[in-house]
């Protein structure tokens, strides 16, 4: 019923009141995304450090900052919350905003385990709020394409795919002790990045039916996180891949997908150090084997903000369209439920040496 109220408001009104939780990416990623958008009205800032949020709320013009998330839900002035906090931490802020009918946009990974992210999903479905789960690559246009042309059967029969997405991460090269270098708070290679290829490999090739995985941490780290992840997947169509993940990757920066058809291939491939801007799809055939440009992302160039931005706000206008005209869309709390049971299974796979099963 809070939730119908909060529905019909916004779609008398247009206009959707959002809080942000989080004042990293939630500051120059979150912020300036839902800006974009007309129907968007930023409200409040929330973070640990009261001192610090007023600061930032005060310099980027948002009318109030609260130094407790709680705070900031029980002030009865939010249609919808975006959270950029550790998957430990946003499970508890997600669930408190879904009891109280407010829409919820969360990040990746939906929670640091399985038992929180069912719990999530299905208190987002009971609740019939707006949620959606910030997994940004499928919003780029250059995988788009890509999707569109396995779609069109452009390489023929798919065969095998194989991700290589090696880097030096922030957290890996300065040492820095914190939840993405803490399993149980959501952090390793394979939650922090892997939840992205896992989301991926399915929206190109569709369900997987069984993985199985190996899980390594960097030796002198001394991490409770596993910084390279192998996994090995065999899809429900059919097609078999493999992925190979490294977060401890001393001056690497590359993230490819190869993929092999029966009448050809295609290539997706960013070496540049920007997460977003720099990737290229390239085509080969059996009559053109040299693989050919055929497309280059164009989303981050503006040197001004952050790269993710442009991709956020295409998945926060749909988050928008949600609430106000009870429109759902994807990638929602099930989505991310499917990613945490993906790295569950490669988890559970790691540890007992097996390949596991999946449901669909």
């Amino acid at each position: 019923m809070m939730e119908s109220r909060r529905a019909e408001k916004c779609r008398a009104s247009n206009v959707v009141r959002v809080g942000i939780v989080g004042t990293g990416f939630g500051r120059y990623g979150h912020l300036p995304a839902f800006r974009r958008d007309a129907r968007c009205e930023v409200v409040a800032l929330a973070a640990r450090s009261r001192d610090r949020v007023e600061a930032f709320a005060s310099r980027l013009r948002v009318p109030q900052a609260f130094g407790d998330w709680r705070a900031l839900i029980d002030n009865g002035s939010l249609d919808a919350l975006a959270v950029a906090t550790s998957p430990a931490d946003q499970k508890d802020i997600a669930e408190a905003a879904l009891r109280r009918g407010i829409a919820v946009f969360a990040e990746k990974p939906l929670a640091a385990n399985l038992e929180h992210a069912l719990e999530l999903a299905r208190l987002a479905d009971t609740s019939g709020c707006a949620n959606v789960v910030n997994f940004i690559f499928p919003e780029l246009t250059s995988w788009r394409l890509t999707k569109k042309l396995l779609d069109d059967g452009a390489v023929g029969s798919l065969r095998h795919v194989a991700v290589d997405w090696r880097m030096e991460g922030h957290s890996q090269r300065e040492r820095v002790v914190n939840w993405k270098t803490n399993v149980s708070e959501g952090g390793g290679v394979l939650q922090h990045f892997g939840s992205h290829t896992l989301h991926y490999m399915e929206y190109l090739f569709g369900p997987v039916a069984e993985l199985s995985a190996t899980l390594t941490s960097a030796s002198d780290l001394g991490s409770r996180a596993d910084t390279m992840a192998t996994l090995c997947l065999q899809f429900d169509s059919g097609l078999s891949g493999a992925a190979y993940l490294c977060s401890a990757a001393t001056q690497a920066s590359v993230h490819k997908i190869e993929i092999y058809g029966s009448d050809g291939g295609l290539v997706l491939q960013n070496t540049s150090e920007d997460p977003v801007f720099g990737f290229e799809l390239k085509m080969a055939s059996r009559d053109s084997p040299d693989h050919v440009l055929i497309a280059t992302e164009a989303i981050g160039r503006n040197p001004a903000e952050d790269s993710r931005v442009e991709p956020v706000s295409r998945l926060a206008s749909r988050f928008l369209d949600w609430c106000i005209y009870g429109a759902p869309t994807a990638p929602s709390f099930r989505e991310g439920l499917r990613v945490q049971q993906l790295i569950a299974a490669a988890q559970q796979s790691s540890a007992e040496k097996r390949t596991i099963e999946m449901t669909s």
